[in-house]
């Protein structure tokens, strides 16, 4: 509830732009989803050229089959990946050369293609909105355009209606004089 006209009328219009821009509104009215949505930004903030939707679409593509309460998931205890002999010694050598071991070199390179996916699914979404909004501006642009050229057909069509009109009288009144003279003479 509103006490103050002022802050209603804010209130309304954020509403507004944000119907305009994403064509549902959040209130926020969660305050525990609230808060986790502001420390899960205040953690990402430390992230440089991190994204809070990159690291969603992480955490949803690196879920597990099962997940437990306490953020705690079930995962097989043997975890070996077998690589082909020529990738494996690409691996370990790239993995000397830079000074780390062969297993954090594997899960750097996995994370990094997981977060290329998740870049992509958003770089996705984002050409698709931009194709709804174009579609949208183009159906808003022929439909001004389809009715200008009405209002523009209907100003045309009275013009001419009070042309016609004004004839009309030109004639009642040419004929008035005609039986005026005749009537004199």
């Amino acid at each position: 509830m509103f006490w103050n006209l002022e802050k209603a009328q804010a209130f309304l219009q954020e509403h507004k732009r944000e119907q305009a821009n994403h064509g549902l509104t959040f209130l926020a009215g969660d305050r525990l989803l609230h808060c986790d949505v502001l420390r899960g930004l205040k953690i990402l903030a430390t992230v440089p050229n991190a994204s809070f939707e990159v690291a969603a679409w992480l955490l949803k593509t690196c879920r597990a089959a099962r997940e437990l309460r306490g953020a705690k998931y079930e995962v097989p205890t043997t975890r070996q990946v077998e690589l082909e002999p020529r990738a494996f010694l690409g691996c370990n050598n790239k993995a000397r050369s830079v000074g780390i071991t062969l297993k954090d070199l594997v899960n750097s390179i996995v994370l990094q293609w997981l977060e290329r996916e998740a870049e992509a699914r958003i770089e996705e979404r984002i050409a698709r909105e931009a194709r709804e909004e174009r579609t949208k501006v183009g159906l808003r642009w022929k439909d001004w355009r389809e009715k200008k050229a009405i209002r523009e057909m209907e100003a045309l069509h009275q013009k001419f209606r009070e042309i016609e009109q004004e004839y009309k009288r030109r004639k009642r009144r040419e004929e008035a004089d005609e039986e005026e003279r005749g009537n004199e003479g």
